[in-house]
């Protein structure tokens, strides 16, 4: 029968009694780790992985097997942070190469785990009166730390956690509440100090984060909050009715919705998340100021998402139906304003407010409404390669006449070669769709990104977001659809009543049904904000606007409705018929007061 404090994590045997690399004292250790060149992060992510694999098969005392541990961790933190940038900010989809060293930085973290569980076990099996508390509760804090940074690498990669992970984590913080030794707090420069029931908790948090929401670069930002967030959730094996999340010790599976979990019984525990409620200033005011600094800190935005993670469970807005449904995407702004606009290289809409008005529309007349639409067209012979206005309409061609004088023209570099890609439709709501991300896409996809969908019954691309992603056994992203439909613009802002000469991407989104708004997507987050004008060019049509609410943004785009100040001509127009109507209006002296 097993003792109460006894560690269920499977360890690994014993069968060696001298390590090749180095004595088995502190002082040996740290002559070895001196001379790893740190500069040739392979070949000393190398030395690491055989030290710590040969350690762990080799019998020590559990008090030198914890010092040498101790002298290795800071190394393996190192190299871990230098391998990440062969897998993190790359396409959701990884190369073999990526793969593998994920697997390695997993490994290594792993094996420091196993190792500290290693010395626990010894240091247990000593005598009753001396035995080593403090250095007890930081073996347990050390293995419940290392695999916390497992987790942080797999929800980074929008995974789920690998076969007995949770068990193994709930098992180690079972024997510390056993031992009497989860109030103890310990000591950790690389992750923050903390008790060891808040190095339990911690990972609990980050498993109900909705991290597969979160941009993948904020991720370890929030995973550094944690250690503050950690100590303000009470850990309840009673009055679990209180609790908003529950889990089952003796089960592989993180915490869960109180709502979602079956009954619990005895042995249950239960995170009552009370503080962490109350939106985005409360989440502030529990972080020390000064104490959380990053590339990335937590917006606004975020923080009232977690807030709200940490709240109660939320209903889908609408029920998923499933389908098998071939579909085209574009990634990005640029993609999917470039397919939107005909393949229209961008140049096109780096125009003046002359220019626009003179060319000809390629987005309105025989191709359909202003929105693109053209439902009586039979989309079976749909073909995004072949751009819009060259398709035949009605036994015609739409010719665009280019009005620009020759030495006015731009020197622009050649248009990218935007690509879509090709995937399936898993289900689709009244709100968005769940796609399968194909397997051989190159492409970087992140949360928050801009994506067209084009399917088969449906003639336009709609707009939609990425609002979540997952990487498990397929790559599958949820995306909230916003618009059915959009029109290419170039946008740039107006001081002083003067258009500066920065274009940016822009698209004029249909009003929205339930306040009849109209909206527009920018896609520069840094230039555009509430209140500021601005100017939307393209062939055919030139309007100013004032920016009003700030909908929804992300690093990727910015969402505003808008109040039309002036709008342009949005028919074709040539130089005869344009003349006189400048000499008949006050257009010209509009611009007149602007530049005055």
């Amino acid at each position: 029968m097993n003792s109460p404090t006894s560690l269920l994590v499977p360890l690994p045997e014993i069968n060696r009694t001298e390590h090749s690399l180095f004595e088995l004292d502190s002082s040996a250790v740290e002559k070895w780790l001196q001379a790893l060149p740190r500069a040739n992060i392979g070949e000393t992510t190398r030395r690491l992985y055989q030290a710590l694999t040969e350690l762990s098969h080799v019998n020590c005392k559990g008090k030198e097997r914890f010092e040498i541990l101790e002298k290795i961790r800071p190394h393996v933190h190192f190299v871990a942070s230098g391998l990440a940038q062969h897998f993190l900010n790359k396409p959701i989809v990884l190369p073999p190469k990526a793969e593998k060293i994920v697997l390695l930085a997993d490994t290594l973290n792993s094996l420091l785990a196993t190792g500290y569980c290693q010395a626990y076990v010894s240091m247990s099996q000593g005598s009753r009166l001396i035995k080593p508390k403090e250095s007890m509760a930081c073996c347990l804090h050390r293995a419940l730390s290392e695999q916390s940074c497992v987790l942080l690498r797999t929800y980074q990669l929008y995974r789920s956690p690998p076969s007995g992970f949770w068990l193994n984590l709930h098992r180690i913080f079972q024997v510390a509440l056993a031992a009497k030794l989860n109030k103890y707090r310990i000591t950790d420069k690389s992750l923050g100090d903390s008790t060891l029931q808040q190095a339990y908790i911690r990972p609990l948090l980050l498993a109900t984060s909705r991290t597969h929401q979160l941009p993948q670069r904020y991720i370890e930002t929030l995973f550094r909050a944690l250690r503050y967030w950690s100590s303000s959730v009470e850990l309840q094996q009673k009055q679990l009715e209180t609790c908003v999340f529950l889990l089952n010790p003796e089960e592989d599976a993180p915490s869960t919705y109180r709502e979602l979990a079956r009954a619990p019984s005895p042995g249950w525990l239960g995170l009552n998340t009370d503080l962490l409620q109350g939106g985005h200033s409360v989440l502030q005011n529990l972080i020390p100021a000064g104490k959380l600094t990053g590339t990335f800190p937590l917006s606004n935005t975020i923080l009232a998402q977690l807030s709200t993670a940490w709240s109660s469970s939320t209903a889908r807005a609408a029920e998923r139906i499933p389908c098998n449904e071939a579909t085209l995407i574009t990634v990005g702004m640029n993609a999917t304003h470039f397919f939107i606009g005909n393949q229209l290289a961008f140049d096109q809409f780096e125009i003046d407010s002359d220019d626009a008005e003179l060319r000809a529309d390629p987005f309105a007349g025989s191709n359909g409404d202003s929105w693109g639409h053209n439902l009586s067209r039979d989309t079976r012979d749909y073909d995004p390669d072949t751009p819009g206005w060259q398709r035949k309409h009605h036994g015609m061609t739409i010719e665009n006449i280019d009005y620009e004088l020759p030495n006015r023209k731009k020197k622009s570099a050649v248009e990218k070669p935007y690509q879509y890609l090709r995937a399936r439709i898993l289900d689709r709501s009244a709100t968005g769709y769940r796609i399968e991300w194909p397997e051989s896409a190159e492409s970087r996809i992140r949360t928050g990104e801009v994506i067209g969908v084009k399917t088969s019954d449906y003639e336009s691309w709609r707009i939609a977001i990425v609002r979540w992603l997952r990487s498990d056994d397929s790559h599958q992203m949820g995306l909230e659809a916003i618009a059915t439909a959009a029109t290419p613009y170039s946008a740039r802002l107006v001081h002083a009543g003067l258009a500066v000469d920065e274009y940016q991407r822009a698209m004029l989104l249909p009003e929205n049904p339930s306040d009849h708004a109209p909206r527009v997507l920018l896609t520069s987050v840094a230039s555009f904000d509430k209140d500021q004008t601005v100017e939307l060019l393209r062939p055919g049509h030139v309007m100013r606007i004032k920016l009003q609410e700030l909908l929804d943004h992300s690093s990727s785009y910015k969402l505003f409705t808008y109040k039309a100040l002036r709008q342009g001509v949005q028919q074709t127009k040539t130089k005869a018929d344009t003349a006189p109507q400048r000499e008949e209006g006050d257009e010209e002296f509009t611009r007149l007061w602007d530049i005055l």
